[in-house]
């Protein structure tokens, strides 16, 4: 998410979104919520996911029915557990079991994450690199068959794939790709290791748009990077106490916080491949640059998640 001023936007969400779905990652509290909750408000269909069970689901689906007025069978929930490629092999299973009608996907904000925490994941690779890249890698590319452009005005809009990442990509020592060093706990929250997932998080965005384009040109997808800006949310809820504290007081809220990410998943002429902060483009890292590591993090990604790296979608 990373410590950046907090700076007041004039953009407000008004393109209307009704015939689109999207799912939601993280969507229960916080920035997702919030995303989810504008989505709705817009007439989108907004598939809510995430790993803290129906409950919480329910009575975020409940705040936003009452919030924007949007019909509740606009919303449903299903269960995301980004801790492994298992449990996102298991989201993907249940995805494909829905009816041709209600599997297609029109926009997909990957906005859960976390800003660290000891220990390593059941595949045995740092918690952060883990939930905030690692998983998100697999899901994004096993869910592309399901991304549809939507017709509009006799033409055809391409479907979008936004990933939350952060200005504390830019405060490190490179894209990791040393294996060893991923496969060892951190050092807990905010270390550098969050920094390095969500650079990882922009070059996946950059190696995915330029496969899509070159590769792929038949296919309308467009996938953006974003930073949300400092938002007090649960997303530091593994912080000391004193600390929440003091970011709450400089933080924007979430429904800020989600500005960025709305933007992206409905404005017309977001560039894809692009990174964007306060609805805007912004300048990302120079180690974006190097094309070499970015193919070198897509291989390796590729087969810690088990995939093709030739192949575009995850299979």
């Amino acid at each position: 998410m990373g410590f950046t001023p907090v700076e007041q936007t004039r953009w407000v969400p008004r393109k209307r979104q009704d015939g689109r779905r999207f799912i939601v990652t993280g969507a229960n509290r916080g920035i997702g919520y919030a995303t989810a909750a504008g989505l709705a408000a817009l007439g989108a269909q907004v598939v809510l996911v995430g790993h803290e069970g129906s409950d919480a689901f329910g009575e975020a689906i409940d705040r936003i029915v009452q919030e924007t007025g949007c019909e509740r069978d606009a919303l449903s929930y299903m269960a995301l557990d980004l801790s492994s490629t298992e449990g996102v092999r298991q989201f993907v299973r249940m995805w494909k079991q829905r009816p041709a009608s209600e599997s297609k996907i029109h926009g997909l904000i990957n906005n859960a994450g976390i800003a660290g925490a000891p220990g390593v994941s059941p595949d045995g690779f740092e918690l952060c690199f883990q939930i905030n890249y690692l998983s998100m890698f697999l899901l994004t590319r096993s869910l592309l068959p399901f991304m549809e452009a939507m017709e509009e005005k006799d033409k055809k809009v391409p479907a979008r794939i936004v990933c939350v990442s952060s200005s504390a990509h830019l405060f490190t020592l490179g894209i990791p790709t040393d294996e060893g060093y991923l496969r060892k706990s951190g050092g807990g929250f905010f270390s550098l290791r969050y920094g390095e997932s969500k650079l990882c998080v922009n070059s996946f965005v950059r190696t995915l748009h330029k496969r899509l384009r070159d590769e792929h040109p038949d296919k309308l997808v467009d996938i953006v990077a974003v930073h949300p800006g400092s938002t007090s949310s649960g997303f530091w809820h593994s912080f000391p106490a004193w600390a929440q504290r003091c970011i709450a007081t400089v933080a924007q809220d979430p429904s800020q916080g989600a500005r960025t990410s709305l933007y992206c998943a409905t404005e017309p002429g977001v560039v894809s491949g692009g990174y964007y902060a306060d609805c805007a483009p912004a300048a990302a890292s120079f180690w974006l640059n190097s094309m070499e590591r970015a193919e070198d993090l897509w291989t390796k990604s590729s087969a810690w998640t088990g995939v093709s790296p030739f192949k575009l979608a995850a299979q």
